[in-house]
């Protein structure tokens, strides 16, 4: 029998950062899906011009994410997350004020920072945040099902709303997404500081370093900064395994997907548009279930059924291919995005919680930033391979790349699993001994 987690497991002060993140996720659903709408239609700024300003938030987090990390470590994740959010909802709201590609480069500038920034630090910030691996779990999952249920319910609401021919329409959602920020500030500031200091330290992953030969000498000290992250050979395992996988994950998701089935599949946006609701829906209900099965399994197997629900979900996509512009080609295309939602919800409580349980206390923030660099460089890598085998007509032959990405990962979460300590990957004999770890001061 599978047991329960219920959400009482979660400390009270979590539980209203989550709240408060899930009220500044419905305004980032507000904007989201329409920021390219926004940009090109409604403030005139050229296609490829309003590409490069989006595309220029990703590149941002090369350096950005990296110095947050650092940063974290040596300030603590509230006080970084703190400085990311405000210039992030400053960053947004200024995109109300934007009327051409000058105004909206400084915009999308300060948005970027603060977004770059933000990432890392708020899962560094849960990191410290939760007491052993079954709570991790929870809170990770449960973070990840409330970001899609509130960028869902905003996404439905901005659709409502805003009209390309009613510019003050899109000022406002702009403005209230900025001003929606405000919520997690006003949570980090108000919560006592007690609650963003970790239990965890007391026992971080050293005691579990020293049974495996594969993992990188540490001394527990900041001043190694990301040499000792280098030196971590399992960390690296992860991240080459994660890389990978996120090459053919959400990257391509958003870009490949979108590409082949407007391009290939021949369907038009409203079935692009009831795919993604049909991607968030099933996450927000099947989350609860899929984190329970997570916590009976070991982590790299989870790993090995995200890649095979990534490729699933390619080999779906690709027989919309064959019957483009057709009723089973809408279908298909629908269908896509909800399988490789199977591997979303698994993925959840699985990738954060473990770069969680690799990292010593000192350097949580640098190798949760260093995870974040492998879904910055996928977000790089897969939309230009994307972009290019769409260009020249070899959409299938990028679906055949994305499932080769797939069974690469499976190999990679294997080969991560023959370096993990029987804890590290939650095999269930090792539970009770860690459970009976003294907490840490």
């Amino acid at each position: 029998m599978i047991d329960p987690m219920p959400e009482s497991r979660l400390p009270g002060t979590l539980r209203v950062l989550l709240a408060a993140s899930f009220v500044s996720s419905i305004g980032g659903g507000l904007t989201l899906p329409f920021l390219v709408i926004y940009l090109h239609e409604v403030r005139h700024i050229p296609l490829g011009i309003s590409g490069l300003l989006i595309g220029g938030v990703a590149v941002l987090a090369l350096p950005v994410g990296p110095s947050a990390g650092a940063l974290v470590d040596r300030l603590g994740a509230r006080a970084v997350l703190l400085v990311a959010l405000i210039l992030e909802g400053l960053g947004i709201a200024s995109l109300a004020t934007v009327h051409s590609s000058l105004t909206a480069l400084p915009a999308m500038f300060v948005y970027g920072l603060g977004q770059a920034a933000g990432w890392p630090t708020w899962n560094a910030l849960l990191g410290v945040m939760v007491e052993d691996d079954a709570v991790s779990r929870l809170a990770f999952a449960r973070n990840f099902q409330l970001l899609n249920l509130g960028l869902g319910i905003g996404a439905i609401i901005g659709g409502l709303v805003v009209h390309v021919r009613e510019p003050g329409t899109f000022v406002a959602v702009y403005l209230i997404d900025g001003a929606s920020n405000l919520a997690v500030v006003a949570a980090l500031a108000l919560l006592p500081r007690s609650a963003f200091g970790s239990r965890r330290d007391g026992h971080a992953p050293s005691e579990l370093r020293e049974e495996n030969p594969e993992a990188g000498s540490f001394d527990q000290s900041p001043r190694h900064g990301y040499r000792a992250v280098l030196a971590d050979g399992l960390f690296r395992r992860y991240a080459i395994t994660t890389t990978i996988l996120m090459i053919a994950g959400y990257a391509a998701i958003n870009t490949g997907f979108v590409g082949f089935a407007t391009s290939v599949a021949k369907v038009g946006p409203g079935t692009i548009a009831i795919s993604f609701a049909a991607n968030t829906s099933f996450i927000v209900l099947t989350q609860p279930i899929a984190l329970r099965f997570v916590g009976r399994m070991r982590r790299t197997t989870a790993l090995k059924a995200v890649a095979g629900a990534f490729a699933a979900s390619w080999v779906v996509l690709a027989f919309a291919g064959l019957v483009p512009g057709s009723g089973a080609a809408r279908a298909l295309v629908i269908a896509t995005p909800a399988v490789f939602a199977v591997g979303e919800v698994l993925l959840s409580p699985v990738s954060s919680p473990l770069v969680n349980d690799l990292a010593p206390a000192t350097l949580r923030g640098r190798y949760f930033a260093a995870s974040a660099m492998c879904f910055t460089v996928a977000n790089i890598v897969s939309p230009a391979i994307s972009g290019a085998a769409i260009g020249a007509h070899m959409g299938v032959f990028l679906l055949g790349f994305f499932v080769a990405c797939c069974a690469a990962a499976g190999v990679g979460a294997h080969w991560l699993g023959l370096a993990l300590t029987p804890a590290q990957d939650n095999a269930h004999e090792s539970r009770p001994q860690v459970a009976s770890q003294p907490d840490g001061a």
